[in-house]
């Protein structure tokens, strides 16, 4: 599959309808598929859940994933799994913690490594997806070639 996967960072710039980044999708030719990763509905719904930010506000955005999101968004598949394995493993790996006893999440979490980004890259490896996104994912680059995952910024 060829296209792209838009991080949670670019979905947010889209629905604030970020110029730079509408400009950048409107000139890409007409069959050129955009996908959206079901973690980066779950980080949006999460940050909903965590702020008492205005309902109407909220509501727009909503209406906005609904119709813009939601139908080009892809599942963590029971594939995504291996790609996601891998990409831990890597990591523990290159970096290992100095104690056995040192959890995954808080390894990860002492490297700065954020766990949904690495089902986000998991799912545009899978599929073949060049990875939009602002953020920086310095631990997962560095353990994947440039010919299992693309990345790009559009804003």
């Amino acid at each position: 599959m060829n296209g792209y996967l838009m991080d949670t960072n670019h979905v947010a710039a889209w629905e604030a309808e970020n110029q730079s980044l509408i400009q950048k999708m409107t000139s890409l030719p007409q069959n050129t598929l955009i996908f959206f990763s079901a973690i980066t509905l779950g980080e949006i719904s999460a940050g909903h859940q965590m702020t008492s930010g205005d309902l109407c506000r909220r509501h727009q955005v909503e209406q906005f994933l609904d119709l813009q999101i939601v139908p080009y968004s892809v599942p963590v598949s029971h594939y995504t799994k291996s790609y996601y394995g891998q990409i831990i493993g890597r990591i523990w790996k290159r970096t290992p913690p100095a104690n056995a006893s040192i959890s995954t999440d808080a390894h990860l979490v002492a490297l700065g490594v954020n766990i949904n980004d690495v089902w986000i890259a998991a799912s545009a490896w899978e599929r073949g997806l060049i990875l939009l996104t602002t953020d920086k994912m310095a631990r997962i680059r560095a353990i994947v070639t440039d010919s299992e995952i693309t990345w790009d910024n559009w804003l």
